[in-house]
């Protein structure tokens, strides 16, 4: 094995080919929730599309001059909000509600509590008015041909709203990517079956199933392989025929039944690289497979749960991203570190935490406690890890870098 590639050199490995985006999809708005865009929007209009009210209150024609305190005005209609009002005309007044169309004539409201008599035939505004406030002018908000949301933006509730204003009831976005997942080891059981003592139950494709859900795309748990080598292939000889991303559980270490680096080669797989210098994490391989529709991708990841899921967030929900045209984002930011103090060690190490405001209200990374990569636990209670050199002790660092995850924290 060669020397352990360094954690940012593995990810500009892994992102290095720009792989061609994934086909678009045009889907409907009611399940367009947490699907990537495809393609931009633009604005097809104005926004608003004409003047608007900002308050509750009276429109009225301020004209150059503006209108005087006391000055007292007939109310000749009513704007609300769905329903046109005849014009204004000079010295007139309207009752007006927010977001209603301001009426022909009228550059002006005045708030409801800046007046007396409302509701009576006549209006007077005790501090006068001037021309445009409490007005939302048309197009000052949003003009024709805006750029609105990016290709390449996920889709939450915000969007959602956004396009339902802009009339798209179908949405372009990309397909999502297929990630098919083995698991491998003779010792490992389905979690439905109660394990012998040398055997644990298999949690890694149900972890690794949500992570990349979790990004937005769709995985199939294939099952568990033994440690046989014919088996072993047609597995893995499935999952590269089905899928964009192949992910594997064990058997990347240099023990005499780890057969999944024999069987990758033997279907075609070229290794990038095999070993990072990061714990957990260190036996990982990345390898690519040309196909005619686009290259398929492989990650062997190691066999302890802590060690799976963490590289899946820095090296695999990387290039998911990339393939549904997202921007993967920077592999750090930084923040003092708190909680739990660490072991040093001579690697790179990812540590879970969790982002949180220490004193002053100072972001802070609240490291959790210390546990083995074979602890399935220990990463419940974080959503980005603290990446802490190596040989670094505890006290000895102001700031640790920290890096997003697939469980909702997003790093710019």
């Amino acid at each position: 094995m060669a020397p352990p590639m360094s954690l940012s050199e593995a990810r500009a490995q892994v992102l290095a080919p720009s792989p061609a985006r994934l086909p678009v999809e045009h889907v409907p708005l009611a399940v367009a929730h947490g699907r990537y865009l495809a393609a931009p929007i633009h604005a097809d209009g104005p926004w608003p599309a004409t003047d608007r009210a900002a308050m509750d209150g009276f429109a009225v024609r301020a004209g150059a001059g503006g209108l005087p305190a006391g000055a007292v005005l007939p109310v000749v209609g009513e704007s609300r909000a769905g329903q046109p009002a005849r014009q204004l005309g000079p010295g007139e007044a309207i009752a007006i509600m927010t977001g209603a169309v301001v009426p022909d004539g009228a550059d002006a409201v005045v708030p409801v509590e800046a007046t007396t008599g409302f509701g009576g035939s006549a209006v007077t505004l005790h501090g006068g008015a001037r021309r445009g406030q409490n007005v939302r002018p048309r197009g000052s908000e949003v003009v024709p041909g805006q750029l609105l949301l990016p290709p390449g933006r996920r889709l939450f509730a915000a969007e959602i709203g956004a396009l339902a204003v802009l009339g798209r009831t179908a949405v372009p976005v990309c397909r999502r990517p297929r990630v098919a997942i083995v698991a491998t080891g003779d010792e490992i059981v389905p979690v439905e079956r109660e394990p012998a003592p040398h055997q644990v139950r298999e949690s890694g494709s149900w972890a690794l199933a949500a992570q990349v859900h979790e990004v937005g795309g769709e995985a199939e748990r294939l099952g568990i392989a033994p440690d046989e080598p014919d088996a072993l292939r047609a597995m893995l000889q499935r999952g590269l025929g089905a899928a964009d991303v192949l992910l594997t559980i064990g058997g990347v270490s240099k023990g005499s039944h780890d057969f999944v680096h024999a069987a990758l080669r033997g279907l075609g797989v070229r290794e990038v690289f095999h070993g990072i210098d990061l714990k957990p994490g260190k036996p990982t391989f990345f390898g690519v497979r040309a196909h005619a529709d686009g290259d398929r991708f492989v990650f062997g990841l190691p066999g302890n749960p802590a060690s799976s899921f963490t590289v899946f967030d820095l090296l695999v929900r990387p290039l998911l991203l990339r393939l549904l045209g997202a921007d993967p984002g920077q592999l750090v930011a930084s923040a003092p570190p708190g909680g739990a103090p660490w072991s040093p060690t001579g690697r790179l190490q990812a540590l879970p935490a969790r982002l949180g405001a220490g004193p002053g209200g100072a972001l802070v990374a609240e490291l959790a406690r210390p546990a083995p990569s074979g602890d399935p636990f220990g990463l419940c209670g974080g959503n980005v890890y603290a990446l802490v050199p190596a040989h670094a002790v505890p006290g000895s660092l102001s700031t640790v870098a920290i890096a997003g995850s697939s469980r909702g924290v997003e790093l710019p």
